[in-house]
Formats: structure tokens, C-alpha cells, sequence
């Protein structure tokens, strides 16, 4: 009966979870501080390297406006600029172009330089957006909380020693490699496909038959599915008031910050 009053005292002096809503918003303030940081990362290595580095991350607006090659009104390119804020983080122009061995034209995308003339394909670091995250959550949570768990009043506590400020550095790597651990082979398919196109030069699309496609296929369709699959099982964890895998798996528990600290 002690150890069982013991336990009951112990569960009745943590603060109570942060909600599934409370997390997400926190979660959706970590992604944006991210994304916002990439973002102006991008469009400055972009300057440096002449075009060479781009990436919008959904934040930028993207201009496009035609223009006549060679003043012949029937063969006309699109010039389409991605900024935000005045910062371009990708110049390319869609146009065709003649097959070596066909008279069709194939519509591809240029990436342009500075002056807006045709270079190598530019090196997309839009994969770098699930890496940089984890990086940021593993950083913050060992020094302390993140900016949208502090916005939230989230804390990520250690079980076995919740006094401690921040978490071990063992444990904030573990809890982010199983919370992105879905996103994986995804990141890892766009990176692939990242620098495969890298330093290439347009030509028209090679033509495939189905049964060659079906592997690429299958890869994709099941690294797509488990990057929706693993967070929403995360999320219904939160939502059932359980702790999610990844808190699970690391020893933690997020929990407001109400009666501590």
C-alpha cells in the first residue's frame, strides 16, 4: 500500500501531457523556424554559386513570364523566378527540346544563372529539410527546449531525472532518430535523385517501359507511404494520451510546464 501511495504521489506531482493539438502547433512553430532558416541559407549559397544551389521549400513565390527566341513568335520559353522577400533561391525557363533522334520537341526545364543564361542542372537541397530539422530538435532539447516548445510551454523532461535541464545528448539523438526514422527512406530517395541531376544538362526524358518502372515505383510508393504513415501513428499515440514511440523508446515525456522550474 506504500509503494502504492508512493506511485500515485509521483503521478500527481508531473505536470499533465501536452496535448496532441499543443504539441503540433509547437511542432508546426520548429518546422517554420526551420524552413524560414533553410530558405535564406539557400538563396545566399545561391549568390555565391552563380545559380548553382537552389531550393524553395514551399516558401517562396514563383514569376513566370515568356519571351521569344530568336524573335520567332511560334518557339517560346518561360522564364520562372522562385523569391521571397526579394531573395531568389531558383531561376529556371521550361522550353522544348529537339530530340537528337526525333523532330518532337520534349518540354524541359533549364536552370539559369544570374544572368539568366542556361547552366548544369543546380544542386536542389530541398531533402536538407527533415535532416535540418532533427538536427535543430536534437540541439535545442539537449540544451533545453526548442523555440516552439517555449512558445507552448512544452518541456521535454527526462523521466528518471525530470530536474535536469535538457536532455542527455544520447537521449535527445535517440528520440530523434525513431521520430524521423519514417522519413528516412524518403529523404534518402530525394537526395539520390538530388545529386544524380546535379552538374546534368537538359535533354529529353529517356523513355522507359512499365515493367522498368515498376521497381522505382514500388520504392517510391512505399517510402512515401511510411513517412504519412510514421507520424500519424505518432500522432494517435499523443491523441489516445499515450506516449508516442519515440518517447517511448528515449526514456522522455513532454509535459506542460505548469508546476515546475
Amino acid at each position: 500500500m506504500t509503494d502504492d501511495r508512493v506511485e500515485l504521489a509521483t503521478a500527481m506531482a508531473w505536470p499533465r501531457r501536452g496535448g496532441i493539438w499543443r504539441r503540433l502547433l509547437a511542432s508546426v512553430i520548429d518546422y517554420l523556424v526551420v524552413l524560414i532558416s533553410l530558405y535564406f541559407l539557400t538563396a545566399g549559397l545561391a549568390i555565391l554559386t552563380d545559380g548553382g544551389v537552389k531550393g524553395d521549400f514551399g516558401l517562396s513565390l514563383e514569376v513566370c513570364r515568356s519571351f521569344t527566341v530568336h524573335g520567332v513568335p511560334s518557339l517560346e520559353r518561360k522564364v520562372c523566378k522562385s523569391s521571397l522577400l526579394g531573395f531568389s533561391v531558383a531561376d529556371r525557363a521550361v522550353g522544348p527540346l529537339k530530340g537528337a533522334q526525333s523532330i518532337v520537341h520534349e518540354t524541359v526545364s533549364f536552370d539559369l544563372n544570374s544572368k539568366d543564361k542556361f547552366r548544369p542542372a543546380a544542386l536542389d537541397l530541398s531533402f536538407l529539410q527533415v535532416p535540418a530539422l532533427a538536427i535543430y530538435l536534437l540541439v535545442m532539447e539537449a540544451s533545453g527546449r526548442s523555440v516552439g516548445k517555449w512558445a507552448l510551454t512544452l518541456v521535454v523532461y527526462d523521466e528518471p531525472n525530470w530536474q535536469r535541464r535538457g536532455l542527455p545528448l544520447q537521449k535527445a539523438f535517440r528520440r530523434q532518430l525513431i521520430k524521423f526514422l519514417g522519413a528516412f527512406p524518403l529523404v534518402l530517395t530525394q537526395a539520390w535523385s538530388a545529386f544524380q541531376s546535379w552538374g546534368s544538362f537538359p535533354r529529353p526524358a529517356p523513355s522507359y517501359s512499365w515493367w522498368d518502372m515498376v521497381p522505382a515505383l514500388v520504392a517510391a510508393g512505399f517510402a512515401l507511404g511510411l513517412a504519412l504513415i510514421w507520424p500519424l501513428w505518432i500522432g494517435i499515440s499523443i491523441a489516445m494520451g499515450h506516449e508516442p514511440i519515440h518517447d517511448r523508446v528515449a526514456g522522455t515525456t513532454v509535459r506542460t510546464r505548469e508546476t515546475r522550474e
